[in-house]
């Protein structure tokens, strides 16, 4: 009798102990979800700040957004050509400013924003988007959490939700589910690149229309 109780004991220790872990697992990753949502709409934010204030969406990248004044103070942005948040100036490098990427204070997401294009593209449901008639009625976002752990935790699930609960209902975007960057090609500028993409790789874009 002693050995079954405390045999009991165990099992019931075990699974306190287990489903501890997935609630703080569960809240861990809703709280990095709502974050990221505030950050998505930050960013569609910032867009609309350069929209009102008569911002070339042709030209729209996050080194034009950082020359003209709109990111926060405590940003980060970056780009290949430059130490992070110098001015560079989006003009003077010419196309070569769509490769900036921005980082929130504390977060290993990166976001990066480039005009939309004249290309075709599928969405996550294997739909067709023809984006010639959208070229300079919105942007791409393109999302980057690899080195967010909590998020990669459950990466098909954080890929899911973020594209299809903030890019589709919250801004009415096409979700791509299965980018993998953005290109920076000349024959190719700025479409999204898709070769060798999965929904489980961490990495997604939404095409928002304005």
């Amino acid at each position: 009798m002693p050995y079954l109780v405390s045999s009991i004991i165990a099992v019931v220790t075990a699974l306190i102990i287990l489903l501890t872990r997935y609630e703080a697992d569960d809240s861990a990753i809703t709280a990095e979800i709502e974050r990221a949502k505030s950050m998505f709409i930050t960013v569609d934010g910032f867009v609309n700040t350069y929209i009102q204030s008569g911002g070339d969406m042709t030209r729209i990248n996050f080194e034009q957004l950082f020359d003209d004044g709109i990111l926060l103070g405590n940003m980060t942005k970056d780009i290949p050509t430059s130490t992070a948040n110098v001015k560079v100036v989006a003009g003077a490098i010419a196309d070569k400013s769509f490769a900036a990427t921005l980082e929130f204070q504390n977060s290993e997401i990166k976001w990066q924003i480039v005009p939309i294009v004249d290309y075709k593209i599928n969405d996550y449901r294997g739909v067709e988007i023809d984006l010639a008639k959208s070229v300079g009625s919105g942007y791409q976002l393109f999302i980057d959490f690899t080195n967010d752990n909590t998020l990669m935790s459950k990466n098909p699930f954080s890929e899911n939700f973020l594209g299809r609960e903030f890019c589709e209902k919250v801004f009415f975007g096409s979700f791509i589910n299965n980018a993998v960057s953005i290109s920076a090609a000349v024959s190719t500028l700025n479409q999204i690149v898709t070769t060798g993409g999965t929904s489980i790789d961490g990495k997604i874009s939404c095409i928002i229309f304005k």
